[in-house]
């Protein structure tokens, strides 16, 4: 037994994020300032957790903890209380650092030694990603600070000591970094520091130290405070002055000899130190396994633990002579320690985490060149000796980092295979990509799973919103907790004599943007020795699958090895569970002998839940007894039931307990009936019926046609391929899921409009909104409220309803010409008896009435009366209680009232908000959904879709050509009309009752009414014009010629210039170029006018706008955002709830975009559209049309100079 560290740590079960902050940085800190940015965000909250505790740090302190407005702010902030003598930590990651970038340049010269916690993110770049990437801590690689590197949770958290140490001694600040989620939020079981080795380690900040290098004793005398106060109301002086040619490169130069060059042996001699209290070494770089390697993968973060599996696996079974180096401090870079780490070694493989396409090299690529070749030319490194170095990009963006990839890297680099374009090593090639399907890709063909063996290894599967994480976290604490039992009944010790970490946890959720409602996945893996291996689990022991829906989006069986468990959301008896697996799976299911087995995880939770979303979220909990019920995991630990429980409830009185002993038995009740309540599902026949995509039989339309064209106009222009839905669809909504390939498609920061529109939350719902069209009043409330353009609603007559029924649900033509003959009886007998319920207050159903009536009709044929019947009773229609809409008009005009209707489409989320708003009027309730009832649904939305626009007369004191003269309290009437209720189509993944959502969708529908009325006027007025500018525009134009020739040739001139585009930069240059080309004649004139303003009519008009949808003109609007909420539910792939111009952009610029992009639609507005119509208005009807001054305000056309109405439109 090894001898003990004084300070081996104390043993918990947590993440990276809790660790360095909560663990270490609020326990040594005077302050903390920050800003919460994912996935740093955590860090911020767990600081200011321990401040709301009251926990002071280890030397007995108070801390401040601010939250400032913003990243920029907090780095400031920071910086200023570090100079005040604090000891202080900012938490950023991404597009913070970035943001806040210009404060780390100014730090180091006023000698901060604050410490920057990083959970290093991917930054923006054709698109926004929130997951790891080190482009973020790329970018502040020269700003001065010290900048070191840790591959996991433990090393990040000694690496924020370690590195507080140097930058309090060499008075230079540092950033601390970790791989953002795959470090920050990866469970596993860690040591947190002690509190005595913190005070000795550290010291207090205001210990007098003795300066540790000449030049500070220079500037400090013999001693020092350890943190100074350089502003300090005892000392004062001015910090950050301006400099001019005589003092400024003075500074800079003098920071590297003076204060820079010491660090590298500050940063040893605190590695040695660290090493010598705990036990757990680090140095500069840290090689694994490199003695004998003549291949060494070099690597920053979380990888380099994939990359050592990688090494043991290469070795065990190729017998390959390779290692793996981790480059522990990226700044100052440490070349001597890498070039001796590499010297001698046939290849070297730089595998980072960016790619920088203008570069050479990517950054850590390009350092260790560096440092080779000056190794080369002060003969420190003979030229014979010189590795050949291959760059890698991988993982950008958490891209998954799998066996495989590594495995290819290492046969690409020793020319045992190829890229995807053919090229190998041997070819002189030396950049690759790892991950994706790339022209430079390379994989491997050798698929291991890399996990320890006799590890168990967990994937589940569930919603987003429903406590899957929770109950990830719980039971990998669970089993940690497990593990700490058996080592102590066991009496197993480690190296150390501490009780040894008998099971080793690995967990992880699978993070997306699309938050709650989207399908997700979580990690675990529990094993007897450590688990290095970070990515998405496909070889996989047991599946969780708390989503019952799985399999209509999903293979939830992917990876699961042979005699694997796979447990089920399902309250269904078991022959019907088997035919809810898709068909296509069966075979495999019965080959691997995969044990099925089915839990009613809701109906559990149910029984406890005192509310719905706890129903949602205690579901868990029974998934969780499950595993222990099928995984035989206690069994094999010799784990006796009681002791089980006991462990068990521990968890859950840490979790709930804060909220009583009653909460904290009924999650222990749920448990335990998830292990009881579990049932094995026989296999079935294989032919079985397949039923798994668990929708109900949809009564569909004869044809396609719907009530407004949704074909692209014979008249228009193709799109080019980049805006055309089929371009995107083909790559995005493929069924190619996380195998897309990197194309020149994907390069571009591109979504198609609109695809939200055909998207499904069905997977999502658990209950469903249900009109009980009776009870409506057509108050509207519930259409307002909406956030999803979920509940498409119309006003139709009765012939309307009756015709497109009979047109497209009858399928025999002749039965089909029968009912149409009778139609108008049919509609007039139904009528009077709505008018009859009317007056007795009666509220018999619409569908009743028709289906009476229908009946007592002679002489149809029996199918055709029943295929009607059959839709009329699946779509239903108010009149009784919505006088607006029926009764009110029939008074005025017998024959022209009309029936309401709402349906509940596929975008619904099931927030429920509609029915909160419906209040009393009990119009709305919410239902389980059903297969039956989704698939009603649908049938409503197919049938609205085949029906005629609502008309005007439906709409009553609001108008739809004249939206802005209508009555305010008739406005929300606007939401009938189907353009302006789409005009944002939604299917994006925001949270079910999304408050923001519904504001942006009333803000598209409200600029949809009043634009769209205004650009089809505009269109007639332009053809009107165009149709007299034809007849009369000639005589005119010959006119003005005999009578003003001057001026005629103004006009003709200012048509060169404004519409044909033949000017120049001031009237010479301008006069010039047209007399070269020859001033247009009249018939070009008048021809270019006619058909400019007509395809200026046509774009307002007729246009289509996104294919597949009305054809009805150009896009009524754009929007621009900066990054938030709105930005990642509204743009994450496949699903754009935008059917109009839309850019996301960074932070607070968002309405500088909106407005930049209105300067832009105003000049070309001015210039395709007002300057022509002002020309062809001032042909007809002036003597003279365009003055030297009209020409001088046309060709300097500003919203200025613009009619409000030219404004408007």
């Amino acid at each position: 037994m090894k001898t003990k560290p004084r300070f081996p740590g104390i043993r918990l079960t947590t993440n990276g994020n809790q660790l360095v902050s909560y663990h270490t940085e609020a326990r040594i800190t005077d302050a903390g300032v920050f800003y919460p940015i994912t996935p740093s965000t955590e860090m911020g909250e767990n600081y200011q957790l321990a401040w709301a505790e009251g926990k002071l740090n280890v030397f007995g302190g108070q801390k401040i903890a601010i939250e400032a407005e913003g990243e920029h702010a907090a780095q400031g902030g920071a910086i200023a209380a570090s100079v005040t003598g604090k000891r202080v930590v900012n938490f950023t990651s991404g597009q913070g650092l970035i943001y806040g970038l210009e404060q780390y340049y100014h730090a180091p010269g006023k000698l901060s030694t604050m410490v920057v916690e990083v959970a290093a993110r991917a930054l923006t770049r054709h698109a926004l990603n929130v997951h790891c990437g080190h482009d973020d801590i790329y970018a502040a690689l020269d700003t001065g600070w010290i900048m070191l590197f840790a591959k996991d949770a433990q090393q990040a958290a000694d690496q924020a000591i370690i590195l507080r140490r140097v930058t309090e001694l060499s008075l230079t600040p540092g950033i601390n970094i970790q791989d953002g989620f795959l470090t920050s939020h990866l469970e596993r079981t860690f040591y947190a520091a002690e509190a005595e080795l913190l005070r000795e380690f550290l010291g207090a900040p205001d210990d007098i130290i003795a300066c540790p290098t000449e030049p500070q004793r220079q500037l400090f005398g013999p001693t020092r405070r350890r943190v100074p106060r350089l502003i300090d109301l005892e000392n004062p002086m001015a910090l950050g002055p301006v400099q001019n040619q005589e003092h400024y490169m003075n500074g800079v130069v003098a920071r590297r000899n003076n204060f820079v060059e010491p660090i590298l042996g500050m940063l040893e001699d605190s590695y040695r130190r660290f090493a010598d209290l705990t036990g757990r070494q680090y140095g500069l770089v840290s090689t694994y396994r490199g003695d004998d390697a003549d291949t060494l993968f070099v690597s920053l973060g979380s990888a380099a633990e994939n990359i050592e599996a990688a090494v043991d696996y290469l070795r065990e079974k190729r017998g390959a002579k390779v290692g793996s180096l981790h480059v522990n401090v990226l700044r100052p870079f440490p070349e001597a320690a890498v070039v001796q780490a590499l010297k001698g070694r046939q290849r070297v493989i730089v595998l980072e985490r960016t790619d920088e396409a203008m570069a050479g090299d990517n950054p850590l690529c390009r350092d260790i060149r560096t440092a080779l070749m000056k190794a080369v030319e002060t003969g420190h490194l003979e030229v014979g000796k010189l590795p050949r170095v291959f760059n890698g990009a991988y993982g950008l963006g958490s891209r998954d980092f799998r066996p495989e990839g590594i495995l290819g890297a290492f046969e690409f680099a020793t020319g045992q295979t190829a890229r995807q374009d053919g090229l190998g090593s041997h070819s002189g090639e030396h950049y690759f990509v790892v991950g994706v399907d790339h022209p430079y890709a390379v994989v491997s063909q050798d698929r291991p799973s890399l996990l320890p063996a006799e590890a168990t290894a967990i994937r589940m599967h569930s919603i987003g919103g429903w406590g899957m994480i929770t109950t990830g976290k719980n039971l990998s604490e669970i089993l940690g907790e497990f593990g700490n039992a058996i080592a102590e009944r066991d009496k197993l010790v480690d190296e150390w004599g501490r009780p040894r970490e008998v099971l080793h946890i690995s967990a992880n959720p699978k993070y997306g943007s699309e938050k709650k409602g989207a399908p997700t996945a979580y990690f675990l893996v529990v094993a007897p020795e450590r688990v290095r291996v970070n990515c998405d689990l496909r070889h996989v022991n047991v599946v969780l699958c708390c989503d019952p829906k799985a399999f209509t989006h999903s293979n939830p069986l992917e990876g699961l090895v042979e005699g694997g468990a796979f447990v089920w959301e399902s309250h269904e008896s078991p022959d019907v569970a088997w035919t809810r697996i898709p068909r296509k799976y069966r075979d495999e299911i019965i080959r691997k002998k995969i044990r099925l087995y089915t839990l009613p995880g809701f109906e559990i939770a149910r029984a406890e839940a005192s509310r719905e979303d706890l129903e949602l979220r205690m579901q868990g909990n029974a998934f969780l007894g499950a595993f222990f019920g099928v995984s035989g995991f206690t069994e094999h630990y010799g784990i006796d039931h009681d002791h089980f429980l006991e462990f068990v409830e521990k968890q859950y009185r840490k979790k709930f307990g804060r909220f009583g002993d009653a909460v904290v038995a009924s999650n222990m009740r749920v448990m335990r009936a998830g292990m009881e309540r579990v049932s094995p599902v026989p296999y079935g026949p294989v032919d079985a019926p397949d039923r798994s995509d668990m929708r109900g039989v949809v009564f569909k339309p004869l044809s396609e046609e719907c009530g407004m064209s949704c074909v692209m106009p014979a008249a228009q222009h193709a799109r080019i391929p980049l805006a055309q839905t089929a371009t995107y669809d083909a790559e995005f909504r493929a069924g190619k899921g996380y195998f897309q390939p990197a194309s020149v498609l994907a390069s571009v920061g591109m979504l198609a409009a609109a695809t939200g529109a055909g998207a499904s939350k069905y997977v999502a719902r658990r209950r469903t909104p249900v009109w009980n069209a009776e009870k409506c009043t057509q108050c509207l409330e519930c259409i307002v409220v909406c956030p999803d353009t979920a509940l498409p609603n119309t006003a139709q007559d009765l012939g309307d309803v009756l015709r497109t029924a009979v047109r497209q649900y009858v399928a025999d033509a002749a039965g089909r010409e029968s009912l149409l003959a009778k139609l108008k009886t049919l509609e007039d007998r139904v009528r009077a008896q709505m008018n009859a319920a009317v007056a007795a207050k009666q509220t018999t159903p619409f569908a009743q009435i028709v289906q009476r009536e229908l009946e007592a009709l002679e002489g149809l044929p029996a199918q055709a009366r029943a295929e009607l019947g059959a839709i009329l009773s699946k779509v239903h229609f108010a009149y009784a209680k919505t006088p607006l809409i029926f009764s009110a008009l029939e008074k005025k005009k017998a024959g022209e009232g009309g029936v309401f209707s709402i349906m509940v489409s596929d975008l619904c989320k099931g927030c429920g908000e509609c029915v909160d708003a419906c209040g009393e009027h009990m119009a709305l309730e919410m239902r389980d959904e059903t297969e039956e009832l989704n698939a009603d649904h649908a049938t409503q939305v197919n049938f609205l879709r085949a029906l005629p626009e609502t008309r005007q007369k439906f709409l009553g004191m609001f108008d739809t050509e004249h939206p802005e003269e209508s009555k305010p309290v008739a406005l929300k009437n606007h939401l009938m009309v189907r353009r302006n209720y789409e005009a944002m189509v939604s299917g994006d993944g925001a949270c079910a009752g999304c408050g923001e959502k519904s504001v942006l969708r009333g803000l598209a529908s409200v600029t949809e009414a009043y634009m769209r009325p205004l650009f089809h006027a505009k269109a007639r007025r332009l053809e009107q014009k165009a149709a007299r500018l034809e007849q009369e525009g000639a005589r005119r134009l010959n006119l003005l010629r005999e009578r003003y020739p001057a001026d005629y040739e103004r006009f003709c001139r200012a048509f060169a210039h404004l519409v044909m585009g033949i000017g120049g930069e001031n009237d010479q240059d301008t006069r010039q170029r047209q007399d070269q080309v020859g001033l247009p004649v009249d018939a070009d004139i008048i021809g270019g006018l006619c058909a400019v303003m007509r395809q200026d009519a046509f774009a307002h008009r007729d246009l289509q706008a996104v294919d597949g949808r009305i054809s009805n003109g150009m896009a009524a609007m754009a929007m621009g955002a900066h990054t938030g909420c709105n930005t990642v539910f509204g743009s994450t792939p496949p699903n754009n709830p935008h059917p109009y111009p839309w850019m996301n952009s960074l932070f607070q610029d968002g309405v500088t975009v909106a407005w930049l992009f209105g300067e832009s639609f105003i000049a070309d507005h001015a210039r395709r559209s007002i300057i022509p119509e002002r020309l062809a208005d001032a042909l007809l009807e002036h003597e003279i049309p365009v003055s030297e001054g009209d020409y001088f305000t046309l060709s300097h056309l500003t919203d200025a100079s613009m009619s409000d109405q030219e404004i408007a439109e």
